[in-house]
C-alpha cells in the first residue's frame, strides 16, 4: 500500500515538468521525480531538497515537500520526514493534504514524537482516506494516544478497527491495544474480553502469547489468585508461548511463581522458580530473586540442603537486600542441618555486614542458639550481650536477656564476671570491671576490652586505676589499629601517674605510634622520656630506635649521628647493626663529613659483604680511595661490587668510577671497555654523556682515533646540552682533521 502511496505522489510531481538534465528548478523536480521512480530515495530527496530550498513553483511545493517525506519515510528517517510532511500540509494543496497528514502521522509515531502523531492522524481521518488507509490511521491513532496515556481515546480508536475494520491485518493487535487501554482503566472485565478474543480468535496472531501474559496479570491485579494461576498455568502450557520464548515465556514463569507463593503452594512454586532462574541470564537480578524464593520454599518443605543451595546463590546477587535475606536464612538452613559453626559465622557476619537494619539482632540473637548448640557458651553469651548492648529496643533483646541469664559459668570467665558486675556497687563495679578488661587483653579480645575500659573510664574510677585503665586501652586500642585513639590513652596514662611500673611502655609504644602519624616531634619528646626512666638495655635499645627514626625524620643529623653511635656501642643484633652502620656513614654524608662515613663503610664491606647495603659500601669506599688517588685500592672495590652484584642500580656509576680509575692508572684500553659498559645502560643517566666523553679521551689516548671519533660523535648527537659537548666538538676537529675526514 505505501508503494502505491509513494508512486501515486510522484505522478503529481511528473505532471509539473518532464526528464531533463537538473538545470532550472524545474528540471530538478524532474529529475528527483525520475530518482524517485527508480527506488533511489536519497539522491530523490538531495534533488528535493535543492528544489524546495531554492525559488520552487508555489503550485508544486505541497507534491514536492509531500514526495521529500516519503523519501525520508522510505528511508527510515522519520524524524527527518516529519518537516517535510509539515511543509506539505502547510502549502494547503488540496490534493496532497490529506496524504501528508496520514503520512505526518505515521512517521512522529515512528519517531516517538506521540504528541505530534495524534492530532495529525485524527486530521487524516478527516479527510478522503481509502479504507485501508482508515484502518492504519485509527490503529496508529490508537498507538499515540496510548503512548500519550490518553487510555479512553487510545480505547476508542483501537475499538473502531476492530469495529470497522475486522479483516485488517492488524486487527488482533488492536484488539490487545484495546485490552491494555481498557486495563489501565481499571476495567478488568472489558480488559479480559479483548484479551480472550485475541487469544481464541486468533490462534496464530504474533499478540496471542502477550495477551495470554496479559490476561493472567489482570487476574493478579484483582487479586484474583486462583483465577491468575490457572491463566499464567494455560499459557505457559501452550505451544506458541514456549516456541515464543524470550520475555513473554519468562514474564509467565515469574507471574506464575509469585502467584504460587502468595498462596503458599511452595511445592508448586519451587519447580516454578528453578524454570524462572534456568531461563534468565546468569547475571540477571531474577535469577538472584528466584534463588531466595526458591531456597524460602525449600526450607519451609523442610529440604534444607537444597535450600542452603538456593541460599548460596542468591547470595551472588548484585542487590544487597537479596544478599542480606539469602545469607541470614541460609545460615538457618545452616542450623537446621546441625552445622553450629558455620551457621554461627554466617550470623555473626551478617550482623556485622547489616548491624544498621532489623536482620541484625535477629542474626545474633540466632548466632547466641548457633553457639549454644555447639556447646561454646563463651560465644554464645558475647552475641546474646551484643543484641542487648547494641539493640536494647529491639524485640529479640529480651529474649537475649533471658538467654544469657540461663548460662551458667564461673566467677574467672568474663562472660559471667560481664553479667555479675551488672548489678554490683560502683566500686566493686569498676574493680570488676577493670579485671573483666584485663581478661579481655589477655584473651586478645581487644575490641571487648576497649568497650569495658570506655564504660569503666566513664565510671570516674579512682586516679590510679583510671591512669591503668587509660593504658590498658591503650594498649586496645592499639592493636584495633586505632593509632590517634592509642596515643591519647598512653598519653593520659603518663599523666594520671607519671611514676608508674608501665610508664616506659606507654612512652616507647607512643613514640613507635607518633612515628606513623609522621608527628616525629612527638615521637622524639616521648622517646626520650623514656630513655630518662633509665629502662633496662633491651628496652633502651628499642626507645633508641625510635628515637632515630625522628631525629632522621626532622634531619637533625647530629643528634642522629650521636645516637647511631650509641646504639652500635651497645652490641645490637646483627641485623639491626648492619642498619646502624649505614645509617652513621649515610648521616656522616647528611652532616657534610663524609670522611667520617668511611670508617662505616668499610665496617659494611668487611662485617657485611652480602647485605643489602654491601654494594653502596663498596662504591663509597671506592670513592674514597679514589679521593685520596689510592687508584688501585679504588678499582678493587668497584671491580668488587661488579663481580658481587652484577644487578645492583649502582652498577652504571660502578661502571663509570672504575673506568675513572684505570684512566688515572693509565689502562686506558680497560678504561675505555668500562666507560663503553655505561652509557648503553639505561640507568646510567647523566653519566652516560660523562662516559662517551672518557671513552672517546681513552681512544684517543690509544690512538685508535675511528674509535674516539665515534664516541665523541654519538655525545655531540645524543646530547648536545652536555657540558662536555664543547671539548667534544673541539677534540674530534683535531681528530677528523689528523684522520682526514
Amino acid at each position: 500500500m505505501r508503494r502505491t502511496m509513494l508512486f501515486a505522489c510522484l505522478a503529481i510531481i511528473v505532471a509539473f515538468g518532464g526528464i531533463a538534465q537538473a538545470q532550472t528548478p524545474e528540471e530538478t523536480l524532474a529529475a528527483a521525480s525520475a530518482l524517485f521512480d527508480a527506488g533511489r530515495y536519497a539522491e530523490a530527496a538531495q534533488k528535493l531538497e535543492t528544489y524546495l530550498s531554492g525559488s520552487p513553483n508555489p503550485a508544486k511545493v505541497g507534491a514536492a515537500a509531500l514526495a521529500l517525506g516519503m523519501c525520508r519515510t522510505q528511508l527510515k528517517q522519520y524524524a527527518e520526514a516529519i518537516p517535510a510532511y509539515e511543509k506539505a500540509i502547510a502549502s494547503k494543496d488540496e490534493a496532497v493534504i490529506t496524504t501528508a497528514q496520514f503520512r505526518l502521522g505515521e512517521a512522529a509515531l515512528y519517531a516517538g514524537q506521540f504528541a505530534k502523531a495524534a492530532p495529525a492522524l485524527e486530521a487524516a481521518l478527516k479527510g478522503d482516506l481509502k479504507p485501508e488507509q482508515q484502518a492504519l490511521a485509527w490503529y496508529w491513532l490508537g498507538e499515540a494516544h496510548y503512548q500519550l496515556k490518553h487510555y479512553p481515546q487510545a480505547e476508542e480508536a483501537y475499538l473502531k478497527v476492530t469495529r470497522d475494520f475486522a479483516k485488517s491485518d492488524f486487527c488482533d493487535a488492536a484488539w490487545f491495544g484495546a485490552g491494555l487501554s481498557a486495563a489501565k482503566q481499571d476495567k478488568a472485565d472489558q480488559a479480559r474480553q479483548c484479551f480472550k478474543t485475541v487469544i481464541e480468535k486468533f490462534p496464530t496472531s504474533d499478540e496471542r502469547p502477550d495477551a495470554m501474559l496479559a490476561l493472567a496479570q489482570t487476574f493478579v491485579a484483582a487479586k484474583k489468585l486462583p483465577e491468575a494461576r490457572q491463566a499464567y498455568e494455560a499459557m505457559l502450557s501452550d505451544a506458541q508461548v514456549k516456541a515464543k520464548g524470550g520475555a513473554v515465556l519468562i514474564a509467565g514463569t515469574e507471574g506464575l511463581a509469585q502467584v504460587l507463593l502468595n498462596l503458599g503452594d511452595w511445592a508448586a512454586a519451587a519447580p516454578r522458580l528453578e524454570a524462572l532462574a534456568a531461563l534468565v541470564k546468569p547475571d540477571d537480578p531474577r535469577r538472584f530473586r528466584a534463588e531466595l524464593e526458591l531456597g524460602n520454599c525449600r526450607y519451609r518443605l523442610k529440604q534444607y540442603d537444597a535450600a542452603l543451595s538456593a541460599y548460596q546463590e542468591a547470595a551472588k546477587s548484585p542487590d544487597d537486600a537479596v544478599v542480606r535475606e539469602a545469607l541470614y536464612w541460609g545460615a538457618n538452613a545452616e542450623l537446621a542441618l546441625d552445622r553450629y559453626a558455620d551457621a554461627a559465622a554466617h550470623f555473626a557476619q551478617v550482623a556485622t555486614k547489616y548491624a544498621t537494619t532489623d536482620l541484625a539482632p535477629k542474626a545474633l540473637l540466632r548466632a547466641g542458639d548457633a553457639y549454644t548448640s555447639a556447646k561454646q557458651p563463651e560465644q554464645a553469651a558475647q552475641a546474646y550481650r551484643a543484641v542487648l548492648d547494641k539493640y536494647p529496643q529491639s524485640p529479640q533483646a529480651e529474649e537475649a536477656g533471658r538467654a544469657l541469664g540461663d548460662m551458667v559459668a564461673s566467677v574467672s570467665d568474663p562472660v559471667q564476671l560481664a553479667a555479675v558486675i551488672k548489678t554490683a556497687p560502683p566500686a566493686d563495679r569498676n574493680r570488676g570491671m577493670f579485671r573483666l578488661a584485663r581478661m579481655h587483653l589477655e584473651g586478645k579480645r581487644f575490641a571487648e576490652a576497649a568497650a569495658v575500659l570506655t564504660e569503666l573510664l566513664k565510671a570516674n574510677p579512682d586516679a590510679t586505676m583510671a591512669a591503668e585503665a587509660n593504658y590498658m586501652l591503650g594498649l586496645a586500642d592499639e592493636a584495633l589499629q586505632k593509632d590517634r585513639e592509642a596515643v591519647a590513652a598512653y598519653q593520659a596514662a603518663v599523666n594520671g601517674s607519671p611514676t608508674a611500673a608501665w610508664v616506659v611502655d606507654a612512652q616507647t609504644r607512643s613514640a613507635w605510634i607518633y612515628l606513623d602519624l609522621k608527628q616525629s616531634d612527638q615521637a622524639e619528646k616521648c622517646a626520650l622520656a623514656a630513655l630518662a626512666a633509665k629502662p633496662d638495655a633491651q628496652t633502651e635499645q628499642q626507645i633508641r630506635l625510635a628515637l632515630l627514626q625522628a631525629q632522621l625524620d626532622q634531619q637533625k643529623w647530629d643528634a642522629a649521628d650521636a645516637n647511631c653511635k650509641a646504639l652500635i656501642a651497645a652490641n645490637p643484633p646483627q641485623d639491626t647493626l648492619a642498619t646502624l652502620v649505614y645509617t652513621a656513614a649515610w648521616v656522616s654524608v647528611k652532616r657534610g663529613k663524609p670522611d667520617e662515613g668511611t670508617p662505616y663503610w668499610e665496617q659494611i664491606v668487611k662485617q657485611f659483604p652480602k647485605s643489602q647495603y654491601a654494594a653502596e659500601a663498596m662504591l663509597r669506599v671506592g670513592d674514597a680511595r679514589m679521593k685520596a688517588q689510592k687508584y688501585d685500592e679504588a678499582r678493587d672495590q668497584y671491580a668488587a661490587l661488579l663481580a658481587a652484584f652484577p644487578k645492583s642500580p649502582f652498577v652504571p656509576e660502578a661502571h663509570f668510577k672504575l673506568g675513572s680509575a684505570l684512566f688515572n692508572l693509565n689502562k686506558f684500553e680497560e678504561a675505555a671497555a668500562q666507560f663503553d659498559a655505561v652509557w648503553p645502560d639505561k640507568g646510567a643517566g647523566s653519566l652516560a654523556p660523562e662516559a662517551l666523553y672518557w671513552a672517546g679521551v681513552s681512544f684517543e689516548k690509544l690512538n685508535k682515533k675511528n674509535e674516539a671519533i665515534q664516541r665523541l660523535s654519538k655525545l655531540v648527537a645524543a646530547y648536545p646540552n652536555s657540558a662536555r659537548v664543547t671539548n667534544a666538538r673541539i677534540r674530534l676537529a683535531a681528530l677528523k682533521a689528523v684522520a682526514g675526514n
